[in-house]
């Protein structure tokens, strides 16, 4: 059954407050958030309700709790839709494509015209859901919505290019763990349409991202390399850290490209808008994420970020803290990581790109 309008503007606030504060955002690229605050109880036609869902999905995707109305907007609101309205609904797919969205995450890599982050793969599955729905009856609306997945793709290989050509290993990193992420969306969504091994996406944009991939020159194919071997076990959906609600108060709260997280940790341990025990609630989060996940890098890095700032230091967080979490961060491998400076801790980050690089030249 699908979730009411109003409950999904309900789960909007919860997940991401803040974009009901302030002037109305003005413009076409965030056309969704007004259409968010817009939204007044009213019944919505299947049309407009598509919309609400891929607005309200936009919107949370780089928050701690997205919507949980992806499979909606890429599956199963395709299904039963008579010809005119699938039509309607890929052209506000292709208009998502437009939408600005700065606003509402922090996993980004890159900047200007070739900027990456994470929504690029949120675009991609509702594409992947347009294209195969519109296939036979609206084939002229299909190859529209191919040939605008298809510039993306390429956007994102010259970005990536870019990026490795400034020569900025972090930012490499950071650029591999997006496109495989948008690379792994496209595919997943590509197999749950069950599209043919000849399909014309399949052919151009399947396995771009895979290792040793030689679509787009092989560069997508290097990302999604390096993704694999040192990004991905840091970059996934951060299920503990929905527990830490005070984190959702505000933008500049939301969570970058892992595993550099000790900036944002700083951030967290001495934000204005969250108090002592908002800032152990996250700690809390984080602890229990770094046993529950297997000791993720990013988690200590943001650990060591809290601690460096925090009023009063670690005794003072120690009060508001349960006795295991405490003895968590004062001994053990966690206290060991909490101790590796940043700046050495990037640079072995970095050093595996760099090596990486030079035994791909040799």
């Amino acid at each position: 059954m699908a979730i009411s309008s109003a409950l999904l503007i309900e789960q909007v606030r919860m997940a991401a407050p803040f974009l009901f504060d302030g002037p109305e955002p003005p413009g076409a690229a965030l056309r969704y958030l007004r259409v968010l605050r817009g939204y007044n109880g009213r019944p919505l036609n299947a049309l407009d309700y598509y919309e609400l869902c891929l607005c309200a999905h936009w919107a949370t995707a780089g928050s701690f709790v997205p919507t949980d109305v992806d499979n909606g907007i890429r599956w199963k609101h395709w299904q039963d839709a008579q010809p005119g309205l699938i039509e309607e609904q890929a052209k506000l797919v292709l208009e998502a494509l437009t939408w600005d969205y700065a606003p509402v995450t922090a996993r980004i890599a890159g900047e200007g015209p070739l900027r990456l982050s994470t929504h690029e793969g949120t675009w991609f599955s509702v594409a992947v859901g347009a294209y195969a729905a519109c296939l036979e009856i609206r084939p002229g609306v299909s190859k529209i919505v191919l040939d605008a997945m298809i510039d993306e793709a390429a956007r994102e290989d010259a970005a990536f290019a870019a990026i490795t050509k400034a020569g900025d290993a972090l930012e490499i990193l950071k650029a591999s763990a997006l496109i495989a992420h948008n690379f792994g969306d496209l595919s997943r969504v590509a197999d749950q349409w069950e599209l043919k091994a000849d399909d014309a996406l399949r052919v151009s944009l399947y396995e771009a991202a895979k290792p040793a991939s030689p679509l787009f020159g092989g560069r997508l194919g290097h990302a999604g390399d390096l993704n694999k071997r040192f990004m991905s076990a840091d970059n996934h959906r951060h299920y503990p850290l929905r527990a830490a609600k005070g984190l959702r108060k505000s933008a500049d709260l939301l969570l970058p490209v892992g595993p550099f997280f000790d900036a944002w940790g700083r951030r967290v341990g001495r934000h204005p808008g969250l108090s002592p025990e908002e800032v152990a609630e996250a700690v809390r989060a984080l602890t229990d994420g770094w046993v529950r996940l297997h000791e993720p890098a990013g988690y200590a890095r943001a650990l060591s970020g809290i601690l460096e700032v925090f009023a009063g230091g670690r005794r003072a967080l120690g009060k508001l803290l349960p006795a295991k979490d405490l003895r968590m961060l004062e001994s053990g491998p966690l206290k060991a990581a909490l101790d590796v400076p940043q700046a050495r801790f990037e640079a072995q980050w970095a050093n595996r790109v760099t090596k990486l690089h030079l035994d791909r030249k040799s």
